[in-house]
């Protein structure tokens, strides 16, 4: 590729003084005293490569100027455009083994020979290889010339990103070594061309595509051997092109490219099937080929000044690249040759884990020039770092890395060099353009709280070591109990003999299991005589504070350090996760086992504590005073940390999909709030009522810290009580219910609801209710508390009329009370009536004339007073029957012996309906209009009472309709339906019709006399009248046309047991559907239809005259029409109402 500047001119560039050279193989030899080494060629370079290796070595450099000269060949010039004169002479060779080649020629300054470099233009190279010879004595002449562009981009064009046909290939720089080939067609000379190719899009010149390595076999044709895509990724596209230089040192198995500010290796080995096969073919050569860029630091002060290559030819020699760095020096980058495989590939890969230990381990080092961390990540598929990291963090904990020694080293070195190396590691993932699962993320920082842990851990164990009475420490001796499937054992070939720093080395990654063990460790055990008090509160303490440096470090580094682990502000809250906890695996800081045992730990703490204070311990001797201060004082912080751990451990049982996990979070929160609050008491108990406090405040266990008020409060007290002076007196009381004053409002404002309700439900639960209308700055409270709570409706409507002057309130809290909360008859009545008053005082204070609302609701309790009303005509009526009784119960039993209905005796769940409400009415206890409507029709009335409460005697079928029909607007009107006939189907089959004839005779009566009597007569009169003073209100009472109307179907029986428990409501079922047989009975057999028929048309022609019947009418037998009274004497209406 070079050619002479005038042929013409060569022979008088011949040294005279030279004999002819006759013999092309020998070897020029330049006059001594004309020789010039260039600058570079300095002898204090040679010894550094001596030094290197022993054997004999040559050293090539290369200056960074604008033409590129290689060790093997010129490569062409890209910002050339005139012909330049390069003078070159021969290289002194080394020794010539006998399998060596002749030497090459390289440029260098001498005053024999000048050679023009091509022009270096588009569209004048080619990409054409010349090959020339050159003597001393008969000047150059070309060889070979090799087209190699279009070959290039037949090999290339595929690999090529982008459109076809924007681009144009560059050769940038190229090595020439000779080549042997065991195939006779490539002749007994073959070159092999290793160059770097660019491909450069034309419409956007200066950016480069893709760059290749190219190795080219010359002969007697041109044979591409293989190709190599190198990575941009960590490269620029904008190349300064004509400073890349490539370097393929001895023995030629590695290329050096230096591109900018970055070294590309790359194994050139060609595989072996390729040397063995006859037909060499191009290929592709990517099959796992080694590459790797190692970038330098940007900036003027570390800028590459030179580059150049070593050769060494020793046994075991290494291809090395050097580098001269601006204020740094020189940095020599040796590759160990790749081995081979069985499927004949690269084994030497640079993986994820290889570029992550660089930068963790080498990267982060002051003052180097390599920029290990990389811009832009390091290069690799976001789940091969991820694996990566991982590993790499598993090797950590174990210390298992190679970088990091774990002999020759003390505890404390060891645990910071491996989380220094843990904090890169995760710096360098954060670096990275590409998210982390928060998994990952997750397993890096747990392993990091551990290494901090246990360095908490080391300074305490130092401390206690440094201490001349203690032959073991507790930590010791906690290691040595622990079971051998929670510790790594230790090989006897590794020579240690020291379990504690054993277990620091090599236990991290599972050393969250000596929570569990310390409280082992000193736990009282069964059946052994106990320890003296001096020894247990030392080793109490102790374990308090190995406990303590294992969780409290771990969440303050959390907590702390959570950002640099990839989890952002926000999620954290005193260490503990506040989001979603799915997918994440079991929180070492509140395993199953470690939360339970640090709660016992910490009870042992509290119980110790409080025997040694009150001294009810008997027998043994007390420990040290500021001992038992100092195990308190830990205790309020590990209470403070068993609720973190508790916080922990509950969110995430309660994020798992199992459902036995899920019921674990509900058990474990519910034991834990029941412990929790007796520990704050016993903390407060043993001195440190202030810390217990915040601890509530902080738990916002509103439950204990009001009792915990409590306590200040009487403490408080006392402490008053005790002062000399009485001036004292009262000014300490004041500043002392001032502060308490002050705390309460400040706990209204922090808390709000959840403290009200927990400290208004204590004042009553004292019987202090009367606090609750005093405190008027907290009204808001005392009102929403009152109404919230209907247990509380009682004071509620008190406070509606004298805290918010709700008279509207007080109305609905008083009716509330009254239907729906209260069981007692007496207050039921007041509660109505006081509900009608504040009605009415609506009313007054709207100043209206009329109000319908005010109207309707007065008329609603007017109905509920009604039906009171007639539940105590029903007590009035039975309470005389009551009075021989000893006691309640054998009230109720006489009042069910006396007044159940014989003709009920086969309806057994009709008849315990009715001994349930005969008890209430026994008992004081409101009944619902259902409960009243089944006594009535089941009651058995024979006769007046002594007292003359007749008033309900043939009355009480009339009365339930009456009641129902109240109750209309509360109902279904398919139920209200129902119900009705139930009330005339029992009033039908209340007497016997198949019998009457029979009955009558017996009583001395007449028939037609015996008929009015019957409680189907008397109902009819009743109802009937009752229509003639019908309120249009109110839906008309019914009357049915004959007895079939009253038979109840299926449907209807099933609306009627809605209210029952569904295990009574078949019994119930059969007894219903064993009235409707009685009633088909009297209707086929008793003539039930012509009695009603003729009953009801007498009733209906008299009811403009209606008469009342007495008790005494029908006990004596009397005619209906003899019992009639004059209308004007008596009220259509009940009379006792």
């Amino acid at each position: 590729m070079f050619v002479p500047k005038a042929l013409s001119s060569a022979a008088s560039q011949r040294n005279p003084r030279r004999r002819q050279r006759t013999n092309s193989d020998e070897s020029p030899k330049p006059p001594s005293a004309k020789r010039q080494r260039s600058n570079l060629r300095q002898n204090d370079l040679v010894p550094a490569s001596q030094i290197l290796n022993n054997n004999h070595a040559k050293l090539e450099f290369q200056e960074r100027q604008q033409s590129t000269l290689s060790n093997e060949g010129v490569a062409i010039s890209e910002t050339a455009h005139i012909h330049r004169n390069i003078p070159i002479r021969a290289v002194k060779r080394s020794e010539k083994r006998e399998d060596e080649a002749e030497g090459t020629v390289v440029l260098s300054k001498t005053e024999f020979y000048t050679v023009t470099q091509l022009p270096t233009l588009p569209d004048q190279v080619l990409g054409l290889f010349e090959i020339w010879d050159t003597h001393w004595n008969n000047g150059s002449i070309l060889k070979h010339q090799f087209d190699v562009y279009d070959l290039l981009s037949e090999a290339l064009g595929p690999l090529i990103v982008g459109q076809a046909d924007d681009y144009r290939l560059k050769v940038l720089d190229f090595v020439l070594a000779d080549c042997k080939s065991t195939n006779p067609r490539d002749g007994p000379h073959s070159s092999l061309v290793t160059a770097v190719v660019v491909s450069v899009s034309q419409s956007a010149p200066g950016i480069v595509r893709d760059m290749f390595v190219v190795q080219m076999r010359f002969s007697d044709d041109v044979q591409i051997l293989s190709t190599n895509t190198i990575d941009f990724h960590g490269l620029r596209t904008h190349l300064d092109l004509p400073r890349v230089r490539l370097f393929v040192p001895s023995p030629g198995h590695t290329a050096f490219i230096v591109v900018g500010q970055s070294i590309v290796l790359l194994s050139l080995a060609i595989p072996e099937h390729l040397t063995i096969a006859q037909e060499t073919v191009p290929i592709t050569q990517q099959e796992r080929a080694f590459k790797d860029i190692i970038p330098l630091r940007s900036g003027e002060s570390y800028e590459i000044l030179g580059s150049g290559y070593e050769n060494q030819n020793g046994e075991g020699s290494l291809a090395a690249c050097l580098l001269m760095v601006r204020d740094f020096g020189i940095i020599r980058i040796a590759a160990f040759p790749s081995e081979r495989t069985k499927s004949n590939v690269d084994d030497g890969r640079i993986t994820a884990k290889h570029k992550i230990e660089q930068a963790i381990f080498y990267g982060t080092m002051t003052k180097n020039p390599l920029n290990l961390t990389g811009n832009d990540g390091i290069g690799f598929p976001i789940n091969e770092t991820e694996d990566a990291a991982l590993e790499i963090c598993q090797e950590l904990m174990r210390s298992a890395s190679d970088f990091i020694p774990s002999t020759g080293i003390s505890v404390d070195q060891n645990l910071k060099l491996r989380a220094k190396a843990l904090d890169d590691l995760a710096l360098l993932l954060t670096q990275q353009n590409e998210t982390i699962r928060r998994e990952v993320w997750w397993q890096l920082l747990w392993s990091a709280e551990k290494l901090a842990a246990q360095r908490a851990m080391w300074k305490l164990e130092d401390e206690a070591r440094k201490c001349a009475s203690k032959n073991s420490t507790l930590l010791a001796h906690i290691i040595g109990l622990m079971s051998e499937k929670f510790k790594t054992k230790i090989e006897e070939q590794t020579g240690e003999c020291d379990p504690v720093r054993h277990w620091f080395l090599y236990d991290t990654f599972q050393m969250e299991h000596i929570v569990p063990w310390v409280f082992h460790a000193i736990k009282p055990q069964k059946g052994s005589s106990s320890k003296p008090g001096r020894r247990m509160s030392e080793q109490l303490l102790e374990a308090s504070d190995l406990s303590l440096a294992v969780l409290e470090t771990a969440f303050r580094y959390r907590d702390e350090n959570s950002s640099r682990y990839g989890i952002g502000d926000g999620y954290l809250e005193n260490g503990i996760l506040t989001g979603d906890y799915t997918g994440l695996s079991e929180f070492w800081t509140s395993q199953r086992y470690c939360y339970i045992e640090f709660g016992h730990l910490l009870d042992l703490e509290l119980d110790s504590c409080r025997a040694w204070i009150q001294k009810t311990t008997i027998g043994v001797e007390l420990p040290e005073t500021q001992t038992v201060r100092r195990i308190a004082r830990n205790s309020s912080r590990q209470l403070q940390i068993l609720g973190l751990m508790h916080c922990e451990r509950v969110r995430w049982l309660s994020a798992q999909e199992n459902q036995k996990l899920i019921d674990e979070s509900i058990a474990t929160k519910q034991a834990h709030i029941k412990q929790r609050k007796w520990q704050l008491f016993k903390l407060a108990g043993i001195g440190h009522l202030d810390d217990a406090i915040m601890l509530a405040e902080q738990f916002r266990d509103m439950g204990a810290l009001v009792e915990l008020i409590i306590e200040l409060q009487d403490q408080t007290k006392s402490l008053v009580t005790h002062q000399d002076s009485p001036n004292k007196n009262a000014g300490a009381d004041e500043n002392a219910s001032e502060r308490l004053s002050q705390k309460i409002s400040f706990y209204f404002e922090k808390f709000g609801e959840s403290w009200a309700d927990s400290f208004f439900s204590r004042q009553i639960s004292m019987g202090q209710s009367g606090i609750l209308f005093a405190m008027k700055k907290f009204q808001p409270f005392v009102t929403r508390f009152l109404r919230k709570h209907p247990a509380y409706l009682r004071l509620g409507w008190i406070n509606d009329v004298i805290g918010e002057n709700d008279y509207e309130g007080a109305a609905r809290s008083l009716e509330k009370l009254a239907t729906k909360h209260e069981s007692d008859i007496w207050s039921h009545r007041v509660e109505l009536s006081l509900a009608k008053l504040a009605n009415l005082a609506v009313w007054e204070e709207s100043r209206m004339p009329d109000s319908l609302v005010v109207r309707r609701n007065v008329r609603r309790l007017e109905d509920l007073a009604e039906v009171d009303a007639v539940q105590e005509v029903i007590f009035a009526y039975v309470s005389p029957a009551l009075h021989s009784a000893i006691d309640q119960k054998a009230e109720i039993d006489i009042a069910i012996e006396q007044f159940r209905n014989p003709a009920a005796a086969d309806r057994p769940s009709l008849h315990e309906i009715f001994s349930e409400a005969l008890a209430k009415i026994v008992t004081r206890q409101v009944l619902d209009s259902d409960e009243l409507v089944d006594l009535l029709t089941h009651i058995y009335l024979s006769q007046a009472s002594e007292q003359g409460q007749d008033e309900i005697v043939g009355k009480q079928f009339y009365l339930a309709l009456r009641i129902i029909r109240l109750s209309y607007d509360q109902r279904d009107p398919q139920y209200h339906a129902a119900l009705q006939k139930l009330v005339w189907r029992r009033c039908m089959i209340d007497n016997n019709w198949e019998r009457m004839e029979e009955a009558a005779e017996g009583l001395g009566m007449d028939t037609e006399s015996f008929l009015y009597a019957t409680t189907l007569s008397r109902t009819l009169c009743w109802c009937l009248r009752d229509g003639l003073d019908e309120d249009s209100n109110y839906p008309s009472i019914y009357v049915p046309n004959g007895p079939h109307d009253v038979l109840l179907s299926e449907s209807d029986a099933d609306l009627i047991t809605t209210r029952f428990p569904p295990e009574r409501r078949a019994r119930i079922s059969r007894d219903l559907a064993r009235e409707n047989e009685i009633l088909l009975q009297q209707i086929e057999k008793g003539k039930l239809d012509f009695w009603f028929k003729n009953l009801f048309d007498s009733a209906k022609a008299t009811r403009q005259g209606p008469s009342g019947l007495s008790a005494d009418d029908d006990k004596n037998g009397t005619a209906h029409n003899e019992t009639q009274h004059d209308l004007s004497t008596e009220k259509a209406q009940l009379s006792w109402l």
